[in-house]
């Protein structure tokens, strides 16, 4: 079965902005797929139709086997249990410790009660620390987040996900804020992990060359349209252009 499929998705944001228009794509498990493409073209839409963010204006999102528009709000909790989410901005709990970030990936595994008092369970503890042994920071559980550099939040945001055992990785712009040399630590790190767990890898890329090293598969959005989906290695030059400064 596909891991994501979209048959004729458009997306539409109020009162009348087009995201995306007829978008048909399926992604095989243990694909890592590179989205790329100009500033608008639709990428991160693209992603949040996966998480189920959003549902589209017209056609149909499966993920993990569940058409999306159709799930109540209990099914939507309980197929992001089976999505990791990566963000640009980290979006971590800058007050809290690095450690009490990474169980946030286990709320959803928790006694709600337990989750608003943040008491977890031991074996959620040790769960939580090997991920960040996995991540190379078993010596930050304790500093809080704010105290870390953009890198080391980027692998906590990892271990996060971590912890959730996903079958589906995605990440928006996972690398934007990082070193050439920092960001490629990032997404080798990721593609070791999602080959551990034979999981299937989505991230928006603002890099052409990240995403020809570290994908097995690029698709290209142009005007909210699939304008290039193949190989990461045959995405040559001339279509680099085709997607950045060539016409519709």
């Amino acid at each position: 079965m596909p891991v994501v499929t979209f048959k004729s998705v458009s997306h539409t944001y109020p009162p009348s902005r087009p995201a995306l228009t007829d978008v048909t794509l399926t992604i095989e498990s243990g694909e890592r797929v590179g989205l790329i493409g100009p500033s608008g073209a639709g990428k991160s839409t693209l992603l949040r139709l996966c998480n189920g963010l959003i549902v589209p204006t017209s056609g149909q999102v499966s993920v993990l086997g569940e058409p999306v528009r159709d799930l109540s709000q209990q099914q939507l909790i309980q197929l992001r249990r089976r999505i990791g989410m990566i963000f640009q901005e980290f979006a971590l709990i800058e007050r809290l410790p690095v450690l009490t970030n990474v169980l946030v990936g286990r709320l959803g595994y928790t006694p709600h009660l337990s989750s608003l008092l943040r008491i977890f369970p031991r074996k959620e503890i040790v769960r939580a620390k090997e991920a960040l042994k996995r991540v190379g920071l078993e010596a930050f559980e304790e500093p809080l987040v704010r105290e870390l550099s953009g890198g080391q939040k980027q692998r906590v945001g990892i271990a996060r996900a971590m912890v959730q055992e996903p079958e589906l990785i995605l990440g928006d712009e996972p690398t934007a804020n990082l070193d050439v040399k920092t960001a490629d630590s990032i997404l080798g790190l990721l593609v070791e992990l999602a080959e551990d767990r034979a999981a299937t890898t989505i991230l928006t890329l603002h890099d052409v060359r990240a995403a020809r090293r570290f994908c097995t598969r690029i698709i290209a959005l142009q005007n909210g349209k699939v304008k290039w989906d193949g190989p990461a290695g045959e995405f040559g030059d001339s279509e680099v252009d085709a997607v950045f400064y060539g016409e519709e």
